[in-house]
């Protein structure tokens, strides 16, 4: 079944339900309040594909135009990228070498299978648990996916450990892009940070609206014209532009984007000190040849630890790492 022509999951108001379903070859586990679902892909990275508003039949996440396919071969994230939000783990960004692994683009867990070692769901709530290990790198992970019941809250409860007798860093991030009927330039983004600032990725010189590394307070930095834009206000498919910026400095831990004319937002609360950066990846309709052909419309607002180094030539040389203990 395509994603994209998923009907909302309809159920008893008095409970939360866990559905398990297949969409596009996969397994899917959907856990929904009648209100509010979530649909997960546990063999496919523990990628969340949907997450609606089913009583405005909102629904906030991207699908891509290849969308969700079973059939590819290449283990690279963006030929299997469907849309939708991923977890980026050991590292975030460009293929780098990694302790003398090659690592591929956003690290190895987005192209990993998780296993589903526990589900629950009650009146209060539906909960998932996932747990893998990394192939490249000497990682456990394990997962906890939460939806409250009917206040539209989604926790993620994080476990990592370390294997291995040595301290090894980590550019740890999660990758979630808007899009669906909800992304539109009725969207504002509100957050309580200072700075940000630009990253011009090669691919995106022509069509990107700023120099290499301007920065501004938050929300406002400098196009390449002189001018004077306002990034909390989201810009249409029409303006076919592709910038990858970075937003630091927060006085708290939370990032929202409300649709003024649907009346309907989402929120990100995440710990500040852990993920001090928020990359913020803009597709507006300007991503030029492969993989997008000016098809993209979605932005994504990433939690990080850091920030990539397009000048480093390992791990150990990226700014922003965090160790994490052997």
């Amino acid at each position: 079944m395509d994603q994209k022509k998923r009907a909302p999951v309809k159920i008893d108001r008095m409970g939360c339900e866990i559905h398990d379903h297949l969409i596009g070859g996969f397994r899917a586990l959907t856990l929904t309040d009648g209100d509010y679902s979530i649909t997960v892909l546990p063999e496919k990275g523990s990628d969340i594909i949907s997450m609606r508003d089913d009583k405005t039949d909102t629904e906030f996440l991207w699908t891509s135009p290849q969308g969700l396919r079973a059939d590819t071969p290449s283990k690279n994230f963006i030929d299997n990228y469907e849309g939708g939000w991923q977890e980026c783990f050991p590292i975030g960004g460009s293929a780098i070498n990694y302790r003398g692994a090659q690592m591929g683009q956003h690290g190895e867990v987005h192209a990993l299978a998780w296993r589903v070692v526990d589900s629950f769901h009650d009146s209060g709530e539906a909960s998932i648990t996932l747990e893998t290990h990394t192939i490249k790198t000497p990682f456990a992970l394990r997962k906890k996916i939460t939806l409250r019941n009917h206040v539209g809250l989604v926790e993620i409860e994080e476990w990592i450990t370390n294997e291995s007798d040595e301290s090894l860093p980590v550019l740890w991030g999660h990758h979630p892009a808007l899009g669906g009927n909800f992304l539109d330039a009725n969207c504002k983004i509100d957050a309580p940070a200072k700075k940000v600032w630009s990253y011009v990725l090669p691919e995106n010189s022509e069509t990107g609206q700023f120099d290499q590394s301007i920065s501004g307070a938050w929300p406002h930095l400098v196009n390449k014209r002189g001018e004077i834009i306002d990034l909390s206000e989201v810009a249409p498919p029409e303006s076919k532009t592709a910038d990858m910026l970075f937003i630091s400095d927060f006085t708290d831990g939370w990032i929202s984007v409300t649709n003024r004319e649907r009346k309907a937002g989402l929120a990100f609360l995440f710990d500040p000190q852990l993920f001090p950066v928020m990359w913020f990846w803009q597709m507006y309709g300007g991503g030029t040849g492969y993989p997008w052909f000016g098809r993209a419309y979605t932005m994504a607002l990433e939690p990080f630890t850091g920030v990539p180094n397009p000048n480093a030539s390992d791990i150990d040389h990226v700014a922003g790492t965090k160790l994490i203990a052997g």
